[in-house]
């Protein structure tokens, strides 16, 4: 690749286990991995991709540790943020309910840096407790799109990504 035009930073936001790593893993490597580890602070990745209409541009991602125990630590790792991909499990109730949370401390950071709302784990299609309907309305009332998606299989990974990365290169090329 040569230099890149554009490097953004993305972030990945969301309660523990709710697939974040799995996601980025499956989108850098077209891997998955049954068993990762919980993430610990935070995991430092990087993509480089050629974004058509805008060139060559390198994504730094950052997977941010859901424990609680982080919370002190999500201002300074949000800082630089161009974009976020917000994660719940959509087997898991309280990930769903916790990502008020995370929408919050990501607007006190980066403002009006875009959002997309991920509903991962949808290969676990008897077990799904948030329909798709709640995540809709979740994502149009707080502005942010909405992507379902399985690590496990790959459905939408790179898209949602890739759509992030559009909507954060729209954001700056019209400033």
């Amino acid at each position: 690749m040569s230099e890149p035009t554009y490097i953004i930073k993305i972030v990945l936001l969301g309660e523990a286990n709710v697939g974040k790593t799995s996601l980025v893993y499956r989108w850098i490597e077209n891997k998955f991995r049954e068993n990762y580890k919980s993430t610990l602070g935070v995991n430092l990745l990087k993509k480089d991709m050629n974004i058509s209409g805008y060139g060559e541009v390198s994504a730094q991602i950052w997977d941010l540790g859901g424990q609680e125990s982080f919370k002190s630590l999500r201002r300074l790792y949000l800082e630089g943020a161009n974009g976020a991909l917000l994660v719940y499990d959509t087997t898991k109730i309280k990930t769903f309910e916790k990502l008020d949370d995370w929408v919050q401390s990501f607007k006190d950071a980066r403002d009006d840096a875009p959002i997309i709302l991920i509903g991962n784990k949808s290969d676990l299609e008897n077990q799904i407790k948030i329909t798709k309907n709640e995540a809709i309305e979740y994502s149009n009332a707080h502005n942010m799109g909405l992507i379902i998606t399985s690590a496990k299989t790959g459905q939408n990974v790179e898209e949602a990504f890739i759509e992030l990365t559009k909507r954060i290169l729209d954001q700056i090329s019209s400033i």
